[in-house]
């Protein structure tokens, strides 16, 4: 493209007469300077630059960060007083910003890290110098067949694993699928040709049914609401290989196309919503909305999968025009129209990039490189905290890991969780849309056992620094079973956070084997074992520990059974606890009263299934009203 093309489009962009001198301007100046000067792969710095423009203006970013693309790399080629004669000072600001976001040039963990964390550090300073950086990486995959295959590789493996999340971080999305799609024809062009030639192959049927949708969504809107534009998309071919990679067949991926229905307002949304769950088959778990609870990159929007006529399943998107500018555009946008540019909106952008960066101040390289692909490139998902924040956590992530993305206070004493209303331990994964409350205790501490819970880098990391503070303290005090009691007792249950305290079975609830369960840490320092649904544990949460049945035994287990008093019910006991595969060590039987009578045994279970199965055939002994553990 010509510098004439290029202001053509510029004016086909909507920018405007001004716009378009300062840009020819910077054309010129960077056409003197860099137009001789060659890159590796060839072609001139000038016209590198001018490529990047283009991107860049196809992306509708703010003139200043085009005349920044434009001008790239002629600060090493001119005086201060010959650039600052010609341009003003926020053009100069920025192109010193590019300094620090140059290519890596080396393969070593040790300077690609340091080079990301300059990247991170420039972009705190003037986000949008990330855009430059994302558009040239574009250019740079567009003209990477002069190198050798190692490094085409290399350099599209960097561009998947980091590029292509940022600029979906950032909301961009037309760039994030210019980005993957080119590096993945590079790493794997079979596959690549493979879906793209099934895309082609499939494209006049895919048109025909996405028009019968379009005609039939139509119809049922007219009248009702106003609806600006219905368009088709189609996922890009790095989507469509993730969705191969997760054991799905290409031909059986339902939502390789879909529709997208632009709306004036906010609240049409929600009508169109209504109209199409009312007339056509909504699939179960498909409904998203974004708009309430945006995600981190601030993307909004209504997603619902449907079930039309003759069979067609479609995913639908549901959104106002600006919410599809900035779904486009993400962060650019606002630098465009000068929306949320400065301030505590802005900061609330770019928060997820200064929590990278502080968490990993101290982290070696090689962590933070792997810390950073998964912060940014790793599958997300998105929970809420009672009060409706939103909290985005990598997928897999456990309850403990929400409650250290929450506050590091809050993870480091967390003992239990409850999910939409259900009390669930540490290790509980959480899923997409739940509702998390955690429960702290002031006694807790971080474990080292902790680092096999969470999922996250970052839970990770604040573990590890606290295990450097807490392990240099002195353990607190919980009282201990001599070994003569601990034989007695029999124990059930342990602590993973205090394994020598005492964990004694709670007689208001009486909990049974594989019950869910708590403890509570009582004024004579025993851990008491309660339900997890007992009144009176409710009622302690700050007193909470985490604990959980033994797996196997190696001591005699005491349990009473409660029935009514009848002539041979010791002996069918017996029988049953016999059938089982138990060895009875102690049975005996008293009454309580005339009619009830209680049998105490001590047996030796093999395991917790063990018990389980003798708990479950206990229980259907005629006249059983009761079956607990000491």
């Amino acid at each position: 493209m010509t510098e004439d093309q290029f202001l053509a489009l510029c004016l086909q962009q909507g920018y405007d007469e001004k716009i378009l001198l300062r840009l020819q301007k910077a054309l010129a100046f960077a056409k003197k300077i860099l137009s001789e000067k060659k890159r590796l792969a060839g072609d001139s710095y000038y016209d590198h630059n001018l490529r990047v423009a283009i991107i860049l203006v196809e992306n509708n970013i703010d003139p200043d960060i085009i005349m920044t693309g434009i001008l790239n790399g002629v600060l090493e080629h001119v005086s201060l007083k010959e650039f600052s004669s010609q341009f003003d000072k926020s053009i100069f600001s920025l192109l010193d910003g590019m300094k620090s976001l140059q290519s890596i040039k080396s393969k070593s963990p040790s300077v690609e890290a340091e080079a990301m964390k300059r990247m991170i550090l420039t972009s705190l300073q003037d986000i949008r110098v990330l855009f430059i950086k994302l558009a040239a990486k574009l250019d740079n995959l567009r003209t990477i067949h002069v190198f050798p295959s190692e490094i085409q590789q290399r350099i599209s493996q960097e561009v998947l694993e980091i590029y292509a999340p940022l600029a979906y971080r950032l909301g961009m999305d037309k760039i994030r699928i210019l980005l993957e799609d080119t590096a993945f024809k590079v790493i794997n062009p079979r596959k690549y040709e493979e879906i793209e030639g099934y895309l082609a192959e499939s494209a006049e049927a895919f048109e025909k049914g996405i028009n019968l949708v379009i005609q039939d969504i139509t119809q049922l809107c007219a009248g009702k609401v106003a609806i600006t534009k219905i368009k088709g998309r189609k996922k890009n071919v790095y989507s469509i290989y993730k969705k191969i990679q997760k054991g799905r067949n290409l031909r059986d991926i339902f939502d390789i196309l879909g529709i997208r229905i632009i709306v004036p307002e906010e609240k049409d949304c929600y009508i169109v919503l209504g109209l199409l769950h009312e007339n056509f088959e909504p699939l179960e778990g498909r409904l998203k909305d974004y708009i309430a609870n945006p995600k981190p990159n601030f993307y909004r929007s209504i997603h619902t999968g449907l079930r039309f006529p003759q069979g067609r399943i479609v995913e639908v998107q549901i959104r106002t025009e600006e919410m599809d500018r900035f779904a486009d555009e993400g962060f650019a946008a606002h630098w465009r129209y000068k929306e949320m540019a400065s301030g505590e909106i802005l900061d609330k952008k770019i928060a997820w990039l200064k929590g990278i960066l502080e968490l990993h101040n101290d982290a070696e390289n090689k962590e933070f490189l792997e810390t950073l692909k998964i912060d940014i490139f790793g599958d997300k998902i998105y929970c809420y905290t009672p009060k409706g924040d939103i909290k985005e956590l990598p997928a897999g992530a456990t309850l403990l890991d929400f409650a250290y993305s929450v506050h590091e206070e809050i993870g480091s004493t967390a003992v239990a969780g409850r999910v939409n209303g259900k009390f669930v331990p540490l290790k509980h994964f959480v899923k997409f849309g739940d509702v998390v409350e955690v429960i702290t205790n002031k006694n807790q501490r971080p474990r080292r056992s902790w680092l096999k819970i969470v999922t996250s880098p970052k839970s990770k990391q604040k573990i590890r620094k606290s295990l450097r503070v807490y392990e240099k303290l002195p353990p607190l005090h919980y009282r201990t079973f001599k070994p003569e009691i601990q034989e007695e007792q029999g124990l059930l249950v342990d602590s993973e956070e205090f394994p020598h305290a005492i964990c004694l079975l709670a007689k208001c609830c009486n909990p049974l084997p594989d019950q869910e369960i708590i403890g509570i840490i009582t004024k004579k320092k025993i851990i008491s074992t309660h339900r997890h649904d007992c009144r009176y544990a409710l009622q302690q949460e700050h007193r909470w520990v985490p604990v959980y049945w033994k797996k196997t035994f190696n001591q005699k287990i005491r349990f009473y059974v409660n029935a009514e008093e009848r002539s041979g019910l010791l002996a069918d006991l017996l029988h049953t606890i016999a059938k089982t595969g138990f060895e009875v060590k102690e049975a005996k039987a008293k009454l309580l009263d005339t009619v009830h009578a209680q049998c105490q045994f001590s047996v030796i279970p093999r395991d917790l299934n063990h018990l389980k199965d003798l708990i479950i055939r206990v229980e259907k002994v005629q006249g059983v009203m009761k079956m607990y553990f000491e």
